[in-house]
C-alpha cells in the first residue's frame, strides 16, 4: 500500500480500472459541499434582487468549484498542480460575487461603493494571476480571507446592528468557517481517513448553509421596512 504507484500512504493511494489514484475522502467531501451549493443555486428561483442574484452565482461558482476540487485531488498523480487550476479559479470569481453581494445593499457613498468595487476587481485580478504563476493555493486562501472576513463578516456586523437579524447567519457562517484557518496552520488532522482538509470541508458545508439562511430571509417585508424608515436603501434590483 505505501508503495502503490509512489504515493505516500498519508494520501490513501488506491488502484481503480488500472488508475493510480488517491485521496478518496477528498472527492466525497468535495462533493457534499457541490451538491449543497447545487441544490441551494435551484433554490433561487427566481432571482428578486441583486443581492440574491450574486449570491446565486457565488453557489454556482463554489459548487463548481469543489465539483472540480474533488477529482484534482484525486487525479493529482495525472493532472498535477495543473489540475487545480480551474478549482482555484472559479472558487477566486466565486468569492468576488460574495463580496459584491454584501455591498449591494447600498448604505455607502457612491465614492466609496466605488473604492469598494475596486478592491474586489484588484483582489480578483492580482490574486488570481499570482496563484496560477506561482502555482500556489495560499493566495486563494488569502483572497478568501479577505472576502468573508472583511465583507462578510464585516458587513454582516454592520447590517445586523442596523437592525437587518438576518445577517446573523451570515455572521454566524463566518464564524463557524474561521477555525479551517487553525486547522490548516497546525495541521490537524483527526484521523487518516478524516484528515485537515475534510474536516474545513465539514465547516465549509455548514458556512455556505448558513450563508443561504441569511440571504433568504431578507424578505420584501424587510427591504419595504427599510425604504420607509429611511435608515437603509435598497436600490440595486
Amino acid at each position: 500500500m505505501e508503495n502503490l504507484c509512489d504515493i505516500p500512504l498519508e494520501k490513501l493511494p488506491f488502484n481503480l480500472f488500472g488508475l493510480c489514484l488517491q485521496e478518496p475522502m477528498a472527492l466525497v467531501t468535495n462533493m457534499m459541499i457541490a451538491i449543497t451549493c447545487f441544490v441551494i443555486y435551484f433554490r433561487f428561483n427566481p432571482v428578486e434582487n441583486s443581492f440574491q442574484k450574486h449570491w446565486k452565482m457565488f453557489y454556482l461558482l463554489f459548487g463548481l468549484s469543489t465539483f472540480f476540487s474533488g477529482f484534482g485531488h484525486m487525479f493529482f498523480n495525472y493532472t498535477g498542480v495543473y489540475g487545480k487550476f480551474p478549482t482555484w479559479t472559479l472558487g477566486l470569481f466565486s468569492a468576488f460575487h460574495a463580496g459584491k453581494a454584501m455591498i449591494s445593499l447600498n448604505v455607502l457613498s457612491p465614492k466609496l461603493y466605488k473604492v469598494l468595487m475596486g478592491l474586489l476587481y484588484v483582489k480578483l485580478l492580482v490574486f488570481t494571476v499570482l496563484a496560477i504563476a506561482l502555482q500556489s493555493f495560499i493566495f486563494v486562501m488569502a483572497d478568501a480571507v479577505i472576502t468573508y472576513l472583511f465583507f462578510c463578516l464585516g458587513f454582516g456586523v454592520y447590517y445586523w446592528r442596523k437592525g437587518l437579524s438576518s445577517f446573523k447567519y451570515t455572521v454566524l457562517a463566518v464564524i463557524v468557517l474561521i477555525p479551517s484557518i487553525f486547522i490548516f496552520t497546525l495541521q490537524y488532522n483527526p484521523h487518516l481517513w478524516f484528515n485537515k482538509e475534510d474536516l474545513s470541508h465539514v465547516l465549509m458545508t455548514t458556512t455556505v448553509i448558513f450563508f443561504y439562511f441569511g440571504v433568504i430571509r431578507l424578505n420584501q417585508i424587510d427591504l419595504d421596512q427599510l425604504v420607509s424608515t429611511k435608515q437603509l436603501k435598497y436600490v440595486r434590483k
